[in-house]
Formats: C-alpha cells, sequence, structure tokens
C-alpha cells in the first residue's frame, strides 16, 4: 500500500505483513514513515556527517570515509509506534475490529548493513560529559500540532549514549543487500533495533554528542506514555514491546474447513529473542506450545506454527508470546493518550464448518 505525492513520487509505504512469506520484508514493501517532506536526493559522493558536541576530535566523515570502518550487519525488525492505534478503541468498545490484511501495517523486517556507530563515535573521543548522541536528519519541517510561531527544523532524536554503544546500533548504508534508496533513508541513516522505528532517524547530516538528554520535539511532544498531554509524569517510548499475532488463517478468514489446520504467525520483542508462543483457540481459556521455526535473531521476529485438529464450531484464535528477558504478551494494552506502542493480544473469530 503506497501514497504518492503530487508529482508522483512514492512518499508513504505500508507493509501487508498478513501476506508475507519468510522473515525478510522486501524493500519495496518495507513501509516507510516521515514526519516532515522527503529531502531533495544527496548524492553519496556529496553527502558528509558531521560529528560534534561533547567530543575530544570533532569530524566531519565522507561516505567513503564511513565505509572505511569495519562492518555490521544487523538483522531486526522496525515497527512504528503508531502501529495498529485503532486496537485500542476497538478494545474499549469504542470502534470497529481492525482488519491487519486489509490495512497494511507500518511494521517491517530487513536486514541492515553499515558500521557500528560507537566506531564512529570513539575515533571522535567521548568524554565524561558524552551522554546523548542527538541525531539530526535532512528532512526538515514544522509539526502539524506544533504552536504557532514554532520554527522548522531538522527531524532529531537524543540516543542516550548507552544504546548509542551498542555493537547493533548502526550507520546503516544499504538495505537487504543493496544501497539505501532515498525513501528509506539514503545515503546513510541511524538503525537503533530494538527501538520504535521513529528512532533510526534517516537522511543523517549530523550527531551532536551532548551532556544532557536533547530537547527534541518528537520526545515529549510525540513519542511519551502519559494520560495527558499536560501530564507531569511523561515517559519516553523507546523499547518495542513483546509481541505476536496470527496471519494464517489472516483476519479477514470467517469460515474454515474442519480437520487439521496450520495455524500461524510472527513473534518479535524489542528487548531480546522470542523465548516462546503460544496459540489459544477458546478466546484464551486454554493455551497451546507454538513452534518456532530457526533461526532466532536477537531483534529479528520468528515464525511460528501450531498444528490445530480443527472440529465443527465458533472460536476465537490468538497467540501470546514471550521474550527472553521475562515479558509476557498481555491481554491488555497500555493505553495513552498518544495512542502508541499497541502490543496486546488480539483475537480473531472463526467458525469451522
Amino acid at each position: 500500500m503506497t501514497l504518492l505525492d503530487d508529482e508522483g513520487r512514492t512518499v508513504r509505504i505500508r507493509t501487508p505483513v498478513m501476506d508475507l512469506e519468510g522473515l525478510i520484508t522486501p524493500t519495496h514493501l518495507h513501509y516507510t514513515v516521515q514526519h516532515f517532506d522527503v529531502p531533495p536526493i544527496i548524492p553519496a559522493d556529496q553527502w558528509t556527517l558531521t560529528i560534534d558536541g561533547e567530543v575530544k576530535n570533532p569530524l566531519t566523515l565522507s561516505f567513503d570515509d564511513l565505509r572505511r570502518f569495519p562492518g555490521r550487519s544487523v538483522r531486526t525488525v522496525m515497527e512504528c509506534s503508531g502501529s495498529d492505534a485503532t486496537f485500542f478503541e476497538f478494545l474499549k468498545g469504542e470502534g470497529p475490529r481492525p482488519s491487519r490484511t486489509s490495512e497494511a501495517m507500518i511494521l517491517s523486517a530487513s536486514e541492515w548493513t553499515g558500521v557500528p556507530l560507537y566506531a564512529v563515535l570513539q575515533e571522535a573521543g567521548l568524554t565524561d560529559k558524552s551522554l546523548y548522541i542527538r541525531a539530526e536528519g535532512w528532512d526538515i519541517g514544522v509539526p502539524a500540532t506544533a504552536k504557532e510561531g514554532t520554527e522548522a527544523f531538522y527531524y532529531d532524536k537524543g540516543l542516550p549514549v548507552q544504546k548509542a554503544l551498542h555493537p547493533d546500533t548502526i550507520l546503516a548504508w544499504a538495505q537487504n543487500g543493496a544501497l539505501l534508496e532515498h525513501l528509506h533513508g539514503a545515503p546513510v541513516r541511524l538503525l537503533v533495533p530494538g527501538w520504535s522505528g521513529n528512532w533510526s532517524v534517516k537522511w543523517l547530516r549530523r550527531l551532536e554528542v551532548t551532556e544532557e538528554m536533547p530537547d527534541c520535539w518528537y520526545h515529549y511532544q510525540f513519542y511519551y506514555y502519559a494520560d495527558s498531554e499536560d501530564s507531569p509524569d511523561k515517559e519516553l517510548i523507546t523499547t518495542i514491546g513483546v509481541k505476536s499475532m496470527v496471519t494464517s488463517p489472516n483476519d479477514n478468514t470467517k469460515v474454515i474447513n474442519s480437520g487439521e489446520q496450520m495455524i500461524r504467525g510472527y513473534a518479535w520483542s524489542g528487548a531480546g529473542a522470542i523465548d516462546s508462543v503460544e496459540v489459544s483457540v477458546d478466546d484464551g481459556e486454554t493455551w497451546h506450545s507454538a513452534h518456532i521455526e530457526q533461526p532466532r535473531d536477537r531483534f529479528m521476529w520468528v515464525r511460528w506454527s501450531y498444528k490445530w485438529d480443527a472440529k465443527p464450531g465458533d472460536y476465537t484464535i490468538m497467540s501470546r508470546a514471550t521474550d527472553e528477558v521475562g515479558r509476557v504478551q498481555s491481554r491488555e494494552p497500555r493505553y495513552n493518550n498518544m495512542r502508541k506502542n499497541f502490543s496486546a493480544i488480539v483475537g480473531y473469530p472463526v467458525t469451522v464448518e
């Protein structure tokens, strides 16, 4: 599902997750979200990255300079914080049942190749005051919900140094075996595995190292947990929840045949590899262990399957995931006024004939 601008250029992609096979989302189907207009193309041979702020040796790196660092490839699921947001209303009885099949999703998975961010930061030389990394992209604008008079700014996020130094946090120049496409952040983007997609800043132009958490608009103005926008207890959204979903039979299926049926789906977590997946066909009254297919990467989703001897009757099919750090997918979402990071269990009714 794609959206084109007035000149016929693709500016938005949604992923038909329910129809995918395997683990890697084809690049042309990998979702895209950007809060501002897609910036003009910057050829790789004209691109530079500035690293400054609380560092000993400020740097300006060219694309070729960056590629001289030791490389790393990371396979990871990426999910937008706004993924499945309409389920918040549905589970409160305030809206119709959403269809992941019909609407497509802001959820994808790719292999990304680049250089570990820590290698570049080490070259610049961190200090005792190097506590946050403000990543700034070339996309510039004013949020639609910003106060009147707000000046245009470059999209940015302030990454804690502990996450920045993780070996799988990379400056990516390739996706699924090919150089990045412009819509996905070329020439170079930040990739922050395990955290919501808004942290993986595209069209990277600057890394500013700071002592204090940067006052980025897309922190506590948009991507946060709280009951209201005026709450004094806002919590910044970072890690993706533990989550699973049934893809076959899909959520538009109303009737299936009796006999042996294979229930399939995906499971993922931002905090660790998936440890187990369970399936229920009786609306959560009883649960059965599903088979998890290999491989199990640290930040990648897994495919799972459960063989069901379906007998005539009405059923509600659902799945529940547990990750390696012990987080268990809940039936109750974490409600918040911004409708972000939905990860609750969702059941689908089906009749067996």
